[in-house]
C-alpha cells in the first residue's frame, strides 16, 4: 500500500542527520522543506528532487515566521515538524561566558520551542496524524562536567517535549524525542579551532582538569566507532509511519556516560568524577 505524501519540515537540514533526514524522507515521496541558514546550502538541498530548501536560523524569529507564511501558502498544512538544529556546548561553566550559555540555549532549546509555536497552527490543520519530533541526544540523560551547556540544553528539550505531548496529545498531534548515540556529525570538527583556543585560556582553574576530558571527544578521529546517520532516519521513519506513537527512539551506540552515569547513584558517580578529573 502507497503511504501518504506528507508535508515535512527539517530544520538544521545542511549538513549531518538533518541534511540525511531531507533526502530519505523526500525520496520516500514526501514534500520536504529542509531549513538552512547559507544560501548555497538552501540551492543545495532545492537542487534534490521534492525538497524545497528554505533560509530558516531558528534564532531568527523572522526567517520562522516566513518560512510558516511561505508553506501556508504553497501548502496549507504540515504533517510532520523536525526540530533537528543544534549545536555542542562544552567548557568549564566559570570559564564560558553568559554570551556562550545564551547562545547554546537560543540554538538548542528557545529555538525549537519559537519554531514549534509558530508552526503549530498549520499541525493542527493535517488529518494525516501529524508529529512533531525533536531530536535531542543520550546527553539529556546524564551530567558530565565541562558540557553544562550541552546537558542543559538537552535536559530542557527533553522536559519541554513532555510537556508539550501532554498539552497537544487531545488535539491529535503526537510529540516524540529522538536521542542519537554516537552518530556521524561534523560538530566537533567544527569546533576544533574553538577548542585549541580554550585550552591557552589564561588564569583558569579549570582547563588543566577539562582539557584531557573534552579531548575524547575533540581529537578522536569524528567517525571513529560511530553509526551512519542512516540509523537516525530509521527511527524518525518509524516514529513518522508506525503505529506504536513511541515517546523515545534512540538510534546509534549507547554511550559509557549513558550506561553507567545515567543509572548509578549520583554519589557514586561523582566520586568516580573526581577520581577522573585527579589523575
Amino acid at each position: 500500500m502507497m503511504r501518504k505524501r506528507l508535508i515535512v519540515v527539517v530544520t538544521g537540514a545542511s549538513t549531518g542527520i538533518g541534511y540525511s533526514l531531507a533526502k530519505e524522507l523526500a525520496a520516500d515521496g514526501n514534500r520536504v522543506y529542509a531549513g538552512a541558514r547559507k544560501d548555497e546550502d538552501i540551492k543545495r538541498l532545492s537542487a534534490i528532487e521534492n525538497i524545497t530548501g528554505v533560509k530558516l536560523d531558528i534564532t531568527i524569529p523572522e526567517q520562522i515566521q516566513e518560512a510558516v507564511d511561505r508553506i501556508r501558502q504553497e501548502e496549507g498544512m504540515v504533517d510532520v515538524l523536525i526540530n533537528n538544529a543544534g549545536v555542542t556546548g562544552w567548557g568549564a561553566v566559570m570559564d564560558r561566558d553568559m554570551e556562550y550559555f545564551r547562545k547554546v540555549m537560543e540554538i538548542n532549546f528557545f529555538g525549537h520551542v519559537q519554531t514549534i509555536k509558530e508552526f503549530y497552527p498549520l499541525l493542527k490543520k493535517s488529518v494525516k496524524n501529524p508529529i512533531i519530533i525533536n531530536v535531542s541526544s543520550q546527553a539529556g540523560n546524564y551530567a558530565f562536567p565541562y558540557w553544562s551547556a550541552y546537558h542543559s540544553s538537552k535536559w530542557a528539550i527533553e522536559a519541554f517535549s513532555h510537556c508539550l505531548r501532554r498539552e497537544i496529545q487531545n488535539y491529535g498531534i503526537r510529540v516524540a524525542i529522538v536521542q542519537p548515540g554516537a552518530i556521524q556529525s561534523q560538530a566537533f570538527v567544527k569546533d576544533q579551532t574553538d577548542f585549541e583556543h580554550y585550552k591557552a585560556t589564561p588564569d583558569s582553574d579549570f582547563v588543566k582538569y577539562a582539557t584531557p576530558m573534552l579531548e575524547a571527544a575533540f581529537v578522536r578521529s569524528p567517525t571513529t566507532k560511530e553509526k551512519t546517520p542512516l540509523l537516525v532516519v530509521r527511527d524518525v521513519k518509524r516514529a513518522i509511519y508506525g503505529k506504536k506513537n513511541k515517546i523515545y527512539y534512540q538510534p546509534g551506540r549507547r554511550l559509557l556516560p549513558d550506561l553507567v552515569a545515567a543509572k548509578l547513584p549520583y554519589r557514586i558517580v561523582d566520586r568516580v568524577m573526581a577520581k577522573m578529573q585527579r589523575k
